[in-house]
């Protein structure tokens, strides 16, 4: 069992990392927020690899642009596939509740955070409320 939640935990860092980039932009205001909420420790994440997975994800994102791929930031199906596999519970509301505190911590929750999270809550069956409290 506690090699299947480590599995699900590093689902869950992709997921903020995709949450951290869904809007084209890293603001210095949402790796604050990763600190200042101890939002990889409450996800059971090193901190700095959290850090460096954005950066190994970027840098991914930015070799596809040069070798002339197209590059989609986020990818539903990508994404959908890796929510079916975070299966527990309190994860899930975890990982909906950083989704959450870094969307909103530049100050705007774009449309690419929103349909991010939307998806989440919906397919793990939470609500913002229960999320948010």
């Amino acid at each position: 069992m506690p090699d299947q939640l480590a599995a699900q935990r590093a689902i869950a860092q992709k997921l903020i990392v995709l949450t951290l980039i869904a809007d084209g932009q890293l603001a210095s205001r949402e790796i604050e927020a990763i600190d200042r909420h101890r939002i990889a420790e409450l996800l059971g994440v090193d901190r700095d690899g959290l850090i460096q997975a954005v950066i190994d994800h970027c840098r991914g994102l930015l070799e596809r642009a040069a070798g002339g791929a197209l590059v989609r930031v986020a990818d539903l199906e990508r994404t959908e596939h890796m929510l079916d596999r975070v299966t527990d519970p309190e994860l899930q509301k975890l990982t909906c509740r950083a989704m959450l505190v870094l969307s909103k911590s530049d100050g705007t929750i774009t449309l690419a955070e929103q349909t991010l999270l939307r998806h989440a809550l919906t397919r793990w069956g939470l609500t913002l409320e229960s999320v948010s409290s």
